[in-house]
């Protein structure tokens, strides 16, 4: 029977159409007779009652910089209310379902607060749930840290969580599931023709993911590419297969030459674009690349990839330098 590990972002559980849609995923998986183990984040982002962000403001009120332990309990609120929603949402459509904070499902991390390092999850306590015939739906984001304190992994982390999980049953995927259809070339909001890819590298992922791309945490495709979790990137709001990530060399898979694009903030004015290649076949189109830059005056940033592009810009000529790039690697 097989295992699968679903993580809902928050714009996944951000309203009651989107927690029908991912209601609607755990159902399919459980009438395909897999096993299912949930993973969800916060619900919706700044401004929602119960986003992160918006919970760390109720203390920034008081403090701009505020209490890091105080800061990480606060923010692991709001993956408990997600968790606690989402189970009741499925046992209201006749799946029994159980919650699971990082206590009970034994998430384990060390290190500093809001940007922990994952160590490892209790296989025998989720295993227990699903041996129960229930779906655990576990909070993401969250750990115990060695003290018995609860930690962070980092924003977005609730990723790197599914994958912890993922490793800890030996799931045969773990799939992210968000609001794109995939692993896009660019941004979508910045880019609307880029393509979404069928299939990516771990290496690959993971450079992507460090140079700032958001529809993956960094640490998760590192973790993935450790433990060799399989993942699939996946749209909550289609029935698409949707971008897998595996090892290179995969039968019938591999990278596109041109990764993609990332963009990050680079200082309070400043922007950084980043444009990512295949390992070893990056070198024309790096050229390109630096010559796009180059004609909009824009500073290529040194660093130790031979196969990825850095530049800086102004804030609000990201998305043209993004456009500039994109235009000369993909039109090669």
């Amino acid at each position: 029977m097989p295992l699968i590990v679903q993580k809902f972002g928050g714009t996944s559980v951000a309203d009651e159409a989107a927690r029908a849609c991912l209601a609607a995923k755990a159902a399919e998986a459980r009438a395909r007779g897999d096993e299912v183990v949930l993973v969800v984040s916060a619900m919706g982002r700044r401004g929602a009652s119960y986003a992160t962000d918006t919970l760390l403001d109720l203390l920034r009120g008081f403090d701009p910089d505020p209490d890091p332990l105080a800061s990480d309990l606060l923010a692991s609120c709001g993956e408990v209310i997600s968790a606690c929603l989402v189970s009741a949402l499925l046992r209201a459509k006749g799946i029994p379902s159980v919650p699971m904070t990082a206590y009970t499902a034994g998430i384990r991390a060390e290190g500093p607060f809001q940007d922990a390092r994952p160590l490892g999850a209790d296989a025998e306590a989720i295993r227990a749930v699903l041996g129960a015939g229930a779906v655990p739906v576990i909070t993401g984001f969250q750990a115990v840290g060695p003290g018995g304190q609860l930690l962070t992994l980092g924003r977005g982390g609730s990723d790197t969580s599914a994958v912890l999980v993922g490793l800890a049953l030996q799931a045969d995927y773990v799939d992210i599931y968000t609001d794109v259809p995939g692993v896009a070339k660019a941004d979508p909001r910045i880019i609307p023709e880029a393509p979404f890819m069928d299939f990516l590298d771990y290496g690959s992922m993971s450079r992507l993911a460090a140079l700032g791309a958001k529809v993956l945490h960094d640490k998760s495709a590192f973790l993935a590419e450790s433990g060799g979790a399989i993942l699939r990137v996946r749209s909550t709001f289609d029935s698409g297969e949707g971008t897998l990530i595996g090892p290179a060399g995969a039968p019938g898979r591999s990278a596109p030459d041109f990764v993609g694009l990332a963009l990050s903030k680079d200082g309070s004015e400043r922007a950084r674009v980043g444009a990512v290649f295949a390992s070893g076949r990056g070198a024309a189109l790096k050229a390109r690349a630096e010559r796009a830059a180059s004609a909009l005056g824009c500073s290529p940033i040194p660093q130790g990839d031979p196969d990825a592009s850095i530049f800086s810009c102004e804030q609000a000529r990201s998305g043209e330098l993004a456009r500039a790039l994109f235009e000369a690697i993909e039109g090669a």
